[in-house]
């Protein structure tokens, strides 16, 4: 009988693992969430089965609570100047400008969805407003673009670098690949 009934739980397990679809779930247990990696598989794959902007802060959140040092979230060799190596997004430049976490996730989506279309700058856009979010570029004075899926990637990195405890947010990177295109996220009305 015990015999039997350790072979059922075993049966039961192997075919659990075998036919485990993943879940929202089990990828917000992912202590490596990066905003970053999450746009570049929206942008891989447009109509693909992606993390819902409120999956995706879900995510983050869990690999922060998991352990993962804070603030390390998508350092990578990143665009125009990835020859310097890792790179840290400029946070909290502005005080009391934070967005919140979910809004400014909304609108790098909304971004991202724009696929290869430019996001053009003369010295000053707005890209998206969604809430309390504002993600828009700066090039001084001159004009520039980038599709909005580099500026969306732009974005990304600021949340991966600048998201604060307190489920709000405030940086600026440039768009990725472009040293001209300087992307922030704020909040409304500031």
């Amino acid at each position: 009988m015990v015999r039997g009934a350790f072979t059922t739980v075993a049966l039961l397990v192997v075919c659990g693992a075998v036919g485990a679809i993943p879940t929202a779930a089990a990828v917000t247990s992912n202590s490596n969430f990066s905003f970053v990696e999450w746009v570049d598989q929206i942008i891989a794959d447009p109509e693909g089965d992606h993390l819902t902007p409120e999956q995706a802060v879900a995510a983050f959140y869990a690999g922060r609570d998991s352990g993962s040092p804070s603030g390390t979230f998508g350092i990578a060799e990143y665009g125009k100047r990835a020859f310097l190596g890792k790179r840290w997004a400029s946070c909290d430049e502005a005080p009391g400008t934070q967005a919140q976490v979910p809004d400014a996730v909304a609108c790098i989506n909304r971004l991202a969805s724009f696929g290869g279309q430019a996001c053009r700058v003369n010295s000053y856009s707005r890209f998206c407003t969604i809430g309390t979010a504002i993600i828009n570029g700066d090039s001084g004075t001159a004009q520039t673009s980038s599709s909005c899926n580099d500026v969306a990637r732009g974005a990304g990195f600021i949340m991966d670098q600048c998201t604060r405890p307190d489920n709000t947010v405030e940086g600026s990177e440039f768009a990725y690949g472009n040293g001209q295109l300087l992307v922030r996220i704020h909040r409304t009305g500031t």
